[in-house]
């Protein structure tokens, strides 16, 4: 069961590695902790619409 556990980890490991090189931005998100608008838009457009109407809020 431990190894199991151990190659199914380096497994997700891996496939996180990997999405994060494919999908352009996710590195750079990570690493200066933002996104542009587009990046957002596209990849997590629920997240995006919460922070657009929690910032049109703020600026009335």
């Amino acid at each position: 069961a431990p190894g199991f556990a151990a190659v199914a980890d380096i497994v997700v490991i891996m496939v996180h590695i990997y999405a994060a090189l494919w999908v352009k931005g996710t590195i750079t998100a990570m690493v200066e902790g933002w996104v542009t608008r587009s990046w957002a838009k596209k990849h997590h457009p629920r997240w995006y619409r919460e922070v657009r109407k929690t910032t049109e809020k703020e600026t009335e």
